[in-house]
């Protein structure tokens, strides 16, 4: 077959491609988002409490009911407060989990990856409920900070691009945002 024809059948299929697929729905609000967050210091340590609101677009909803993990991060940074110079980064956590269907147990599971351990849920609502509240998170060992210095924090929740599978991560390319985030959300830290 000639170059030129082969062209012409891929500019078909192309054309073809965007007539029959599904177009993608706008959402109306991000799929992430940080409500409120707090750290308390009890004995030494920094706890971080946080509420999230969770609103997945249908893509993803699919996605994970055919079978795909879903991977999350809460992310954690600890900042000095610089004058002169640029802040410089203390802390930084990567919370990760993993939600995933099981179709022969017709039920959800959230893995948490940093503690090795699965709970398992009968729906995406009670997966939603158990990742929009963060409680008792320990952040921080107040013994690590410098008592003058000033310091602020900030954390984002969202789907951690990097752990997609490969499927997903091909497909992003070309038809959904696969790489969605909470903005980053500030707070200062007194030592």
């Amino acid at each position: 077959m000639p170059l030129t024809k082969k062209i012409r059948v891929l500019i078909y299929c192309f054309f073809i491609g965007l007539i029959f697929t599904k177009p993608v729905v706008a959402q109306t609000g991000p799929a992430f988002q940080i409500e409120s967050t707090n750290s308390r210091l009890n004995d030494s340590v920094y706890f971080l409490n946080s509420v999230f609101k969770i609103q997945l677009p249908d893509y993803i909803l699919n996605a994970v009911d055919q079978g795909f993990e879903l991977p999350l991060a809460l992310e954690i940074e600890v900042y000095e407060r610089r004058r002169l110079w640029f802040d410089s980064r203390v802390v930084y956590i990567k919370q990760q989990y993993v939600v995933h269907y099981h179709s022969l147990l017709d039920a959800y599971s959230i893995f948490d990856v940093n503690a090795g351990q699965r709970m398992y849920f009968n729906n995406m609502s009670e997966v939603n409920s158990k990742l929009s509240v963060l409680l008792n998170f320990p952040m921080l060992d107040n013994n690590n900070l410098v008592r003058e210095a000033a310091y602020r924090a900030r954390l984002r929740f969202g789907i951690d691009a990097s752990e997609l599978p490969t499927p997903l991560k091909s497909s992003s390319l070309w038809k959904n945002n696969w790489d969605i985030k909470s903005d980053w959300y500030e707070w200062n830290l007194n030592p």
